[in-house]
């Protein structure tokens, strides 16, 4: 008899579930990638840097440095008791049974997952912590920009499960809701800093001798944004018990694929290397996934 709680949901993904390391050598795209948006993101931020550093010096001509000292060393202090505070509890969500549904076919699929993934990029030194564990089914990411000198960083983790269609084509329709915790912040005073953060799902399409063959899922919906310069947003907190993703793709049995929720981040900021002006920001995002549903028509 089968175990209520934990159908076998494998003799559903059409074949033996592939390695993981086919898997992770196809995501190595997926972070040139990702490696391209941030430098991307970083050219862009130092050419706007070019005109606000113009402002700035003729803002502080009329304050005075001396009268944003203790004005940065303020802004400095907020930033630094909000690191030293960092780390998120996951989110308590209900847990779903495993089961596979009939009329078209489908499967709820439940801890453990196949596979997990975890990437980041970083310029100037900044903290960076990333964790991914495909048992629990919790992931998370944790970044700070530099505080003595300027820096950048992004990051992304994943959790995924392996699929092939048991039929020549078809349309697969991907679900999930996972519950999650946020924080978030950008502390300035006359420099940049920037803070985001997304959720969402990729579906990663390989050939049956283990190559992969591009995406057909590349889903990240944003949580928060923000680019500051003159004061920040301070720190901003946020969660969700079920956040609910969905995604709808053309399949066929000439391929196999990894389906993953995934989330990430990235911060920018100037530091605290001069005592007349500065900035912090950081991001940080806990994830719970209880399941991943997918349903094939």
């Amino acid at each position: 008899m089968v175990d209520e709680g934990k159908v076998p949901v494998e003799s559903m993904f059409g074949g033996e579930i592939a390695a993981e390391d086919s898997v992770l050598a196809g995501m190595s795209t997926v972070e040139e990638n990702l490696k391209d948006q941030f430098f991307s993101s970083l050219e862009q931020r130092d050419a706007t840097a070019v005109v606000s550093d113009v402002v700035r010096e003729a803002l502080l001509q009329v304050i005075g440095r001396e009268q944003m000292t203790s004005v940065v060393q303020d802004i400095q202090q907020k930033a630094t008791s909000l690191q030293e505070a960092r780390e998120l509890a996951p989110p308590q969500i209900a847990e779903l049974p495993q089961r596979i549904f009939l009329g078209s076919i489908g499967a709820t699929v439940t801890v453990p997952f196949n596979y997990q993934w975890t990437w980041s990029a970083g310029t100037g030194s900044p903290s960076i912590a990333t964790s991914a564990d495909r048992t629990t089914g919790r992931m998370s990411f944790s970044l700070f920009g530099n505080f003595s000198n300027s820096s950048s960083v992004s990051a992304a983790v994943a959790l995924g499960i392996y699929f092939r269609p048991m039929v020549t084509n078809g349309i697969l329709r991907l679900f999930a809701n996972p519950g999650f915790t946020y924080r978030w912040s950008t502390f300035c005073a006359f420099c940049s800093a920037h803070s985001d953060g997304w959720l969402g799902l990729y579906a990663g399409r390989y050939n049956l001798s283990g190559g992969f063959d591009g995406d057909v899922v590349n889903q990240q919906i944003s949580l928060w944004n923000d680019n500051s310069w003159w004061s920040g947003a301070g720190a901003q907190t946020g969660s969700n018990t079920a956040f609910p993703l969905f995604a709808q793709m053309n399949v066929d049995s000439s391929h196999w694929y990894a389906l993953w929720v995934w989330c990430g981040g990235g911060v920018s900021a100037c530091g605290f290397g001069s005592p007349f002006w500065g900035s912090n920001a950081g991001a940080s995002m806990s994830v719970t996934l209880p399941s991943m549903t997918w349903e094939l028509f």
